[in-house]
């Protein structure tokens, strides 16, 4: 059976000022692509996400939790794709992917929410850079990887070409950092103590399906989650 790939659906305002919930169609196709089955992830709670501030919207309930719990012990993995906020209920679920060790892939804002998690109270930094990191461009920059890292293990390369759609960026971390771009901004991040909980800075879904590093990193990915699986079915 496919593993089940849990996607943390993000709460945005459509251009019709409709309030949906949103996941870029080629986040989904890479993991279909890949031999996984998508699902979204949404809260538990229900509160106003587009038109409340970060610090309006309540913690969530004993119950609202545990329903959230309950959610992501259906997915073998979870993807936190970029977004412009991260939620008390998305910080729930990486929490949660920690403590279970649940193969876990943050692009963007998904990569952010790790190392907030990591480093508690850090804060991004505007691009100051030579590179321009907020392109159109399908392959912006190139990025140096470093050995030892698990993206290295994978990729086994030193430099790979990336797309860059971020104007802010983490300073630091606690993890282990995986890459840098030439002028030494973060672009990926891991926990080498976890079998497979990688952030990454670039948006791999968004290169084209020919991308040989996208192939590998969303394979992978969700081989990590096949192996959860079979983990999970022997408890």
């Amino acid at each position: 059976m496919k593993p089940i790939i849990g996607i943390v659906e993000w709460p945005y305002l459509d251009k019709d000022e409709d309030k949906i919930y949103e996941i870029r169609n080629e986040v989904v196709e890479w993991i279909i692509r890949s031999g996984g089955r998508p699902i979204g992830i949404f809260p538990t709670q229900i509160e106003n996400y587009v038109n409340t501030r970060l610090r309006d919207i309540p913690q969530m309930s004993t119950k609202e939790l545990y329903d959230l719990k309950e959610t992501v012990k259906m997915c073998d993995a979870i993807i936190k794709p970029g977004a412009l906020k991260i939620y008390h209920h998305e910080q729930e679920i990486y929490k949660y992917v920690v403590e279970e060790d649940i193969p876990y892939m943050g692009i963007c804002a998904g990569m952010q929410l790790m190392a907030n998690y990591n480093t508690p109270n850090i804060r991004n930094e505007r691009n100051a850079g030579f590179i321009e990191h907020h392109s159109n461009d399908s392959y912006a920059h190139k990025i140096h990887v470093n050995k030892g890292t698990k993206l290295y293990d994978i990729l086994k390369k030193d430099e790979i070409m990336v797309n860059s759609l971020h104007n802010y960026h983490i300073p630091t971390t606690e993890l282990q950092i995986g890459a840098v771009s030439e002028d030494e901004i973060i672009e990926e991040i891991e926990n080498p103590n976890l079998s497979f909980n990688l952030g990454f800075q670039w948006h791999p879904e968004l290169l084209p399906k020919e991308d040989e590093n996208s192939q590998i990193i969303f394979g992978e990915f969700v081989g990590a989650a096949k192996k959860y699986q079979k983990r999970k079915a022997k408890n």
